[in-house]
């Protein structure tokens, strides 16, 4: 049997807080932030049930998608960027989008029901897709 250690845990490993100082995250930002987190965390399958490498990569996520968002923002009140504005923006947006697939958050769109036939369906079709209506 493991004897446990008579030493706590800091505020950070145990969830009680973000951040080793203490931050107030009571700022529009910082209440972002922490919703990302916990909205992420949420999607990983509950805070209680992640492992520490990917509550890291939630907190990165959430912090891309904090200066994303300010980016986005920017360029809505400006109209312009730059050419260095757009290649960070892209660089960001590429690395938030590998972290999410490297803990499964980010998953491709949903096709059409229609290519998700089985085979079964798709032959007893003549090996055609259903004909789908037209919008106007």
């Amino acid at each position: 049997m493991k004897q446990r250690s008579r030493r706590n845990r800091s505020a950070v490993t145990s969830g009680r807080r973000l951040f080793a100082e203490r931050i107030s995250a009571d700022s529009p930002r910082g209440r972002r932030f922490v919703d990302l987190v916990n909205r992420y965390a949420d999607d990983c399958g509950g805070a209680d049930r992640l492992s520490e490498t990917i509550r890291n990569h939630i907190r990165r996520i959430a912090f891309l998608q904090c200066v994303l968002e300010d980016a986005e923002a920017e360029y809505v009140k400006t109209g312009s960027t730059t050419l260095d504005e757009r290649l960070e923006y892209q660089r960001m947006s590429n690395t938030q989008s590998r972290l999410m697939k490297k803990i499964g958050l980010f998953n491709a769109p949903d096709r059409d029901d229609d290519e998700h036939d089985d085979p079964l369906a798709y032959a007893e079709r003549g090996g055609s897709r259903p004909h789908r209506e037209r919008l106007e």
